[in-house]
């Protein structure tokens, strides 16, 4: 096939990720190729059996001048749609370089190229059209989780961690943790720990399953039998209240009725949930006459507290009567076959984890904290990792869900160019606590060590509170020069001040003030920044 080559083609566009770069005009480059038969052309010498290249040249002008793009990536596919569109181009080779790119470290250029066809076009247009009717509908799913070999409860966090970082699904709730004796199967088998999580998405059901079997697989999941030991137990148990015989995904969940280990947790969780379906019903009526009637092991209470590892699985082993069913929670785990499996489809993760089941970071706060003033303080969260806008939202729900606390405001999420390490994300919490800033400092730590360490919280100030122990130093005294906890503060409150110093003063002076700057003031909602 014939080429044109069109070279560094110019123009200035607001383009990037960065909040900055939504409205100053920076310059880009574009290298365009034209694949298309000029045998035509050559045998005739018309400028209509080719391309005019000047054409070619204004639309890649116009796309640069045009809308805005986050991603130098779409902008080469949208320059790239706009060069297909005129006959006879077959297909094009777009490289975009963006030489003034917003880099801490001395570089020379940041190109991106592309290759497409118009076969490839009209598959992008195809997928990108399935993939904006599928944003436009959230649904919502309750998936169980269970298991009973290696370290349960760990690995049931991570699942939890996991589901929520499913493309467009977040966690609305997360009930307690239960536990159940292997009924059914051979003496010395260990208990089933179980819980069920709430979740929106905007995956269809199907995605939704392979995303939690995925999940499975990465925790070791075996389906060598039907009825086992499992590590990892993820089902959809409803959709949408949708019906399906399908025998890929049946919803609900075929045997969800019969299950307490599911029924328990999930009335425990939403009071007012019902299961859809032929047997379905009010969950907690399902859950009640369950128990009263089956001969199976009582579902037995571990802790509201498990998603942030304080519960250490405990729990006494006996029957709980139906007082205890409806108000702390029930279920954890065992599995007659099915603990969670029968249809392995968990689902979406994150937001709601507060009383429930982010509750107690910190055992042992809650009596310190009662009869005490709520004071105000400001914590800051920093992460490295490439999920910590979901990290972020995570560790912000189970804060707000410690006894005493109450978070008042969030700040924009914020990129920070590291010079010595990888970049990293921002934001700052202001919050009501009823802990003291030694009892608020080690909640923190729990909900660090819950998440790994990949994400780091600080306790930046606490109204009233001055201290220099070595493990309680308030205000903390190297946030004054940190741009990445000062820049999302001033933003989120332009009066606040640090030890008698305004913030935006603060701001001004710090050294790297000019390596950060905002992603997204929407973020908490679980918008895409990008």
């Amino acid at each position: 096939m014939d080429r044109i080559v069109l070279t560094g083609v110019r123009a200035s566009g607001r383009h990037g990720v960065l909040d900055f770069e939504h409205e100053r005009a920076q310059q880009f480059i574009v290298d365009a190729t034209l694949h298309l038969d000029l045998t035509a052309a050559g045998a005739s010498d018309d400028l209509n059996d080719t391309v005019d290249y000047g054409r070619a040249a204004k639309e890649i002008v116009a796309v640069i001048e045009g809308e805005h793009a986050d991603l130098i990536e779409h902008l080469a596919q949208r320059i790239a749609d706009r060069l297909l569109a005129i006959p006879p181009i077959a297909q094009v080779d777009v490289t975009v370089h963006k030489p003034h790119a917003p880099i801490t470290v001395p570089f020379d250029d940041v190109s991106v190229s592309i290759t497409r066809s118009r076969a490839n076009t009209d598959e992008h247009a195809v997928r990108q059209r399935s993939a904006q009717d599928s944003t436009r509908s959230v649904h919502h799913a309750v998936i169980a989780i269970g298991g009973n070999q290696g370290d349960v409860e760990a690995t049931m966090r991570d699942a939890v961690r996991r589901i929520d970082g499913l493309a467009g699904t977040q966690i609305t709730g997360v009930s307690p943790l239960y536990r159940t004796s292997a009924w059914g199967m051979p003496d010395g088998t260990p208990d089933f720990l179980n819980a069920v999580v709430e979740v929106t998405t905007t995956l269809d059901a199907y995605r939704l399953l392979d995303g939690l079997h995925d999940i499975e697989n990465d925790h070791g999941r075996k389906r060598d039998t039907h009825w086992s030991s499992r590590t990892l137990d993820l089902d959809i148990i409803d959709y949408d209240g949708v019906e399906s015989e399908d025998t890929a995904l049946t919803l609900p969940h075929p045997r969800a009725w019969q299950r307490a280990f599911v029924l328990v947790p999930w009335a425990a969780l939403d009071p007012e949930a019902d299961l859809p379906g032929m047997h379905g019903g009010p969950v907690g009526e399902l859950a009640d006459g369950l128990l009263d009637e089956s001969d199976e092991p009582p579902v037995e209470f571990v802790a509201s507290d498990w998603l942030s590892g304080g519960s250490g699985t405990r729990g006494s082993r006996h029957g709980i009567d139906r007082k205890a069913r409806r108000g702390a929670g029930r279920d954890t785990g065992r599995d007659t076959g099915h603990g969670a499996e029968g249809n392995r489809q968990p689902r979406h993760a994150v937001t709601n984890v507060s009383a429930s089941a982010g509750a107690a970071a910190a055992s042992g706060a809650t009596s310190a904290s009662e009869g005490l003033q709520s004071r105000t303080a400001v914590i800051s969260l920093e992460s490295t990792s490439t999920d910590a806008e979901n990290l972020f939202r995570e560790a912000i729900v189970t804060i707000d869900g410690i006894p005493g606390n109450q978070v008042e405001g969030i700040s924009p999420l914020y990129h920070v160019g590291n010079l010595d390490g990888p970049d990293s994300m921002s934001a700052v919490v202001q919050i009501l606590t009823k802990l003291g800033p030694r009892e608020l400092i080690e909640a923190l730590g729990a909900v660090e060590a819950m998440h790994g360490k990949v994400v780091d919280l600080d306790l930046v100030d606490m109204q009233g509170v001055v201290s220099d122990e070595p493990d309680c130093r308030v205000p903390w005294p190297s946030a004054g020069k940190r741009a990445a906890v000062l820049a999302p503060w001033m933003d989120m409150d332009p009066s606040a001040t640090l030890g008698g110093d305004p913030v935006s003063f603060l701001l001004a002076t710090a050294q790297d003030a000019g390596r950060v700057g905002m992603l997204s003031d929407g973020w908490i909602f679980g918008s895409d920044m990008r």
